[in-house]
């Protein structure tokens, strides 16, 4: 008698990767106090965070120098046509460059980490027309080298994104439109830990000085159960 043929097994999802990055300030470069040289790593996210630079063709640089943990090294990530300083871009990773592979083409850029073993390395982009752009890794031992700024994005209803980033500087939050990354209502942090009426819609921060800060918002305007989200873990200790 024919045996039948053992079922399929089941196919296991794959989970979902987090968007949980760092960047080196909301819109703008900031210099951050550096941190001790005894100071680790709290987020496995800082890892693979750094300072985060647009380079053209929906790509951004994330740069980063920590001899711990690599030494100089560029990844290039794919983002959103929309991406901006300050947004996400824990995304699809395009290639990386480091000591052992220096250059590469991407959407008709090309690539070059130079000065890889030296004092000063740098990110080289060459765009059409031989246009040429520099990029300077953070220097070491900074804590855009070490990843200390951790970001996350969290959809919190009507159409609107919470970006939410907690560093040396504490927890801030700004808002986007999920569809073209229009930034919307302000910004939260220790300064000012909630929205004015005017936003049109309800967030603060609890706990802003805390180790545990998180963010309350209500797209409703209230008389609705509002929505809770932790800040994520800064990637470095003071």
């Amino acid at each position: 008698m024919p045996v039948a043929p053992a079922p399929a097994p089941a196919r296991r999802r794959r989970p979902l990767l987090t968007t949980t990055v760092l960047v080196s300030a909301l819109g703008a470069t900031v210099l951050l106090p550096v941190a001790t040289a005894s100071a680790a790593t709290t987020n496995p996210a800082a890892r693979y965070a750094g300072k985060s630079v647009a380079i053209g063709q929906n790509l951004v640089a994330v740069l980063r120098d920590d001899p711990h943990a690599g030494g100089p090294e560029a990844w290039i990530r794919a983002v959103q046509p929309n991406w901006r300083p300050g947004d996400a871009y824990m995304y699809r990773v395009v290639v990386k460059l480091d000591a052992s592979h220096t250059t590469a083409k991407e959407r008709g850029l090309s690539l070059a980490l130079v000065g890889a073993k030296g004092s000063a390395p740098a990110l080289r982009v060459t765009a059409a027309k031989n246009r040429k752009h520099t990029f300077p890794l953070p220097e070491v031992g900074t804590p855009d080298a070490r990843g200390c700024t951790i970001i996350s994005e969290k959809f919190i209803g009507a159409g609107t994104v919470a970006v939410l980033s907690n560093g040396l500087q504490g927890p801030s939050a700004f808002f986007k439109d999920a569809g073209d990354g229009t930034r919307v209502g302000g910004v939260v942090n220790r300064a000012h830990p909630a929205l004015p009426k005017s936003a049109g819609f309800v967030a603060r921060i609890t706990d802003p000085n805390g180790s545990a800060p998180k963010l309350v918002t209500n797209m409703e305007g209230g008389g609705h159960p509002a929505s809770t989200t932790a800040f994520p873990a800064p990637g470095c200790v003071k």
